[in-house]
């Protein structure tokens, strides 16, 4: 399981919807609390547009990842710094994922929103 959160994490950080869409079964389903609220996506393709959207006009710098099997999900944490328009922040999201045939099925997202650097 840790190598699907390895390939998750870095199609993130290098802007690779098509490695991102890999991750998860064709049917998955996407469910992320973020600024400003619950957004749920159905399949692969629409979860992994919707994750990249976020970071697409950012340049991102990993500052940390992490992950760990929790009672049969795999749980997925990382934090990246970046700037979008000039503007620096800091993110950081945590990711739990019930993981079939070596793809995520279905993955619940919490994140902290684009952040000012302390």
């Amino acid at each position: 399981m840790h190598a699907i959160a390895a390939q998750f994490v870095h199609a993130i950080t290098t802007h690779d919807e098509v490695a991102l869409r890999e991750c998860f079964a064709p049917d998955a389903t996407f469910r992320a609390l973020i600024p400003p609220g619950l957004r749920e996506r159905d399949g692969a393709e629409a979860a992994a547009a919707l994750i990249t959207a976020w970071f697409s006009e950012s340049s991102l710098r990993l500052l940390a990842e992490d992950s760990d099997e929790v009672g049969g999900l795999l749980r997925i944490d990382y934090s990246f710094e970046g700037s979008e328009d000039g503007e620096p922040f800091v993110v950081e999201q945590h990711v739990f994922c019930t993981v079939v045939d070596g793809r995520i099925a279905a993955a619940d997202l919490l994140c902290s929103g684009f952040r000012p650097p302390s």
